[in-house]
Parts: C-alpha cells; structure tokens; sequence
C-alpha cells in the first residue's frame, strides 16, 4: 500500500526532473546510498554495540525509500520531484542490494558458522513484487485516470500510516509468541543514542554535501530529510518475515519512535531560517 501511494503520486515529470538535473539527483543519490550506510556504520562501529544490533542498525541502513520523506518534503515545500524520484530509484536499487548485502553482513558480523537463509532469488523476487509492482500499478493509474488517482493516493497514505502504527504498536508491546520483538528498557536506552547520532548525522551530511557542490537550498532540505527518514517497513519485512530474527528489528522500531519528527523538525528550522529568501 505505502509503495502503491508512492506510484499514485508520479508523473511523467518526476522522470523528468532528473534527466534535467542529473548532478542533484547523482549527488543525492550517492549521499542516501553510499554516504550515509557507510557513516552509520563508522558511528554504530565506533559506539561499541554488540554485533548482534550492529548487523540490525546495517540492515536499516540499506533500506531506502518509504513515503514519509515525501509527506515532510511536502509540508516543508522541498523538492517533490527530487524526493519521490529518490524513492522510486533507491527502493528499486534495493530490490537487487539487499539480498547480498544481508548475506554478506550475516558473515562479517556473526561470523562463517552462521547459517543465512535468505536466497538471492527467492528474496529479490519477494521485493520486487512488494516495492516495484505497487509503483508501475500506481503510476499505470495516475496516467489514465488522474483525479481519482489524487483520491485514492491520499486516503492510501493515511491507511497505511495507521496499519504502520498498529505494526509498531504489536512489535513494541506483544509477546515474541504474537509477533513481538519484546524490546527490553536496557535496549531502548542502549540503542536509542546511536540512532539519534546516526539520525542527526544523516540530515546534516545530506544537508552540506549538497550545498558543497553549490546546490539550492530546498534540493539540499529535501537531500537531508530523504537521508534521515528510511524504509521502516522493509527492514521489518526482512528482518521479521524473511530472516525469522527478532533482534534484528530493534534498532529499526527505536528508530521508528523519533526519525519522523526529527525529521519535520530539520525541516521547519531550515524554512524559517531561509523563509524570506527561498519561500516568501
């Protein structure tokens, strides 16, 4: 449902925007993909945290994309064409990513004796039909019937934030028995600092990077929120549906608790600060 929104609100002139701005989209691209993994790995590396939770916080950092990006982006009149296009491209980059980069983290962080049941196929398939389908569905719709289109993406967005929030509640407060992953208060107050510094870190690396290469300040926004919002949903359909460990969606579900109003908030300091020369 949430990637379905996502292709309800494309249009031909998302694809277009970056094809006219091909170093904002590359530049932001490389910051969500390769910048930001790698810098929260360094800070969850150099925190000292068991590899257990380590491997948690990697497999959030490859899941890109989710439309919570593109709700902040809007109400703080960022990019949208840069924010859904950086959805589209990265959760469709992921699809073939991730099963690899999960295996291969297993190994790194666990160890060789480790056994990782997650086949590249089987996975890539499984994603492709949860992310990519719902997208060209949405889009295929958007292009024939435009209005009804804007109906249904907005009353989409709404459900799945709720079916989202009743996901989180269960995960939080059930039983392992009813699908939940039994957080413990050690492990909140253990993983909840690195997080917020890989949170803060994100925004700010998304937010300067960009301006480095002499990009405007709402693409740079836009780069900073797209960086510190991930895909919440798919590290928890990876780490509870497909892999079967609990542990692993931990720093994900903490990270759900805060990483949508630090979020806002980056970008309500950004308009007010530059309100009379971008916005006004």
């Amino acid at each position: 449902m949430i990637m379905l929104s996502v292709g309800l609100s494309l249009t031909t002139n998302d694809f277009r925007y970056i094809f006219r701005n091909t170093r904002i989209f590359l530049v932001a691209l490389v910051s969500k993909m390769l910048l930001f993994p790698l810098l929260g790995l360094l800070i969850a590396h150099l925190w000292g945290l068991p590899p257990t939770f380590q491997l948690g916080i990697f497999l959030l950092l490859i899941c890109p994309g989710g439309t919570t990006s593109n709700v902040i982006t809007y109400w703080f009149s960022g990019t949208t064409a840069l924010t859904i296009s950086l959805t589209t491209i990265t959760s469709f980059l992921a699809v073939f990513l991730i099963p690899p980069l999960v295996n291969w983290s297993h190994r790194f962080y666990l160890g060789d004796g480790v056994i990782v049941n997650l086949p590249v196929f089987e996975t890539t398939t499984n994603i492709f039909y949860i992310v990519i389908i719902p997208v060209f569905v949405g889009m295929l719709f958007k292009m024939y019937f435009s209005k009804p289109a804007d109906v249904a993406e907005r009353i989409l967005k709404n459900v799945s934030i709720v079916l989202l929030g009743i996901i989180y509640l269960v995960k939080f407060f059930a039983s392992k028995e009813h699908g939940g992953a039994e957080l413990t208060q050690h492990e909140i107050w253990l993983l909840l600092p690195v997080l917020l510094a890989i949170n803060v870190a994100a925004m700010v690396v998304g937010y300067y990077v960009p301006r480095l290469f002499g990009i405007g300040i709402r693409d740079s926004m836009t780069t900073a929120i797209e960086l510190g919002l991930q895909n919440l949903s798919l590290a928890l359909l990876i780490g509870s549906v497909l892999l079967h460990n609990e542990e692993l969606v931990k720093p994900s579900l903490i990270y759900a608790m805060f990483s949508f109003w630090t979020a806002a908030l980056f970008g309500l300091i950004v308009k007010k600060r530059y309100y009379h020369k971008y916005w006004a």
